[in-house]
């Protein structure tokens, strides 16, 4: 049998350790995934998932798209810090977010998204076909106060949502005191549809043509825009994965 005196300082020795792991624990869960207002929400289109999403050089996929996204292992002082993405799955068989011309399923997948923004702490979104739509639905609810509040929102062959939510963005549209959400329309030149969208969110709406059609843009979509996510979020310099930081014009600072 063990003394008891033994059998004191043996549970004051576990009860240490617990402590001692429980305290790495918290550094590690803190240190994992730290806070960042460098983040952004995926949303794919219909007949695919997320993982797929963003593993494809396909039409369907943003493999190419997130490869004009800065990669660096010198981020730091002179190089901005890296975007960090999550991809977020509609859950669904087909990989459709909503089904039928009523819109069937689309609150849920708008609630779904608008919890993961929060949750991801992310500033931005992104969607591809039935994704962009969705994306545009959740960017105007965060300008007129109604959802989460976002920085901006990349679009990628969006078509106008089916009612009452094509209501909303016309009421986006026509309000004046709404707030702003940065948003970039990625279509091709022919796309009426995504157009008619780009068309809702104002003046602040930009625009990226390419010759992808129905797909994401390729890689050179973040030279092309100069750091979209970068310059909408108040960056004062942009990078691509080789080179160095290209500052933007405000004051005497140069491109």
């Amino acid at each position: 049998a063990v003394p008891h005196r033994w059998r004191s300082m043996l549970r004051c020795l576990l009860a240490c350790l617990a402590a001692n792991a429980a305290a790495a624990m918290s550094i590690g869960a803190a240190s994992i995934g730290a806070e960042s207002s460098r983040r952004m929400l995926l949303l794919h289109g219909s007949g695919t998932s997320a993982g797929a999403f963003v593993n494809s050089p396909t039409a369907s996929g943003a493999k190419r798209f997130l490869a004009g996204v800065p990669r660096r292992a010198d981020a730091g002082a002179s190089i901005p810090p890296n975007w960090q993405y999550h991809a977020l799955d509609a859950g669904t068989d087909d990989g459709s977010w909503w089904t039928g011309d009523d819109g069937k399923g689309l609150e849920k997948s708008v609630a779904s998204v608008e919890r993961a923004l929060v949750e991801q702490a992310a500033v931005g979104i992104v969607g591809h076909e039935q994704g962009a739509t969705l994306a545009g639905i959740v960017a105007a609810r965060s300008a007129l106060g109604e959802g989460p509040r976002i920085k901006f929102a990349v679009l990628c062959g969006a078509a106008m949502p089916p009612p009452p939510h094509a209501a909303l963005l016309h009421r986006l549209r026509d309000d004046s005191a709404a707030g702003a959400v940065q948003t970039l329309h990625c279509i091709s030149p022919t796309d009426s549809d995504s157009a008619a969208v780009a068309a809702c969110f104002g003046q602040e709406a930009e625009t990226l043509f390419h010759d992808g059609g129905g797909a994401m843009p390729g890689p050179g979509w973040w030279e092309e825009t100069r750091g979209y996510p970068e310059r909408v979020t108040g960056g004062r310099f942009w990078c691509t994965q080789v080179g160095p930081a290209r500052y933007y014009a405000t004051g005497n600072m140069v491109m």
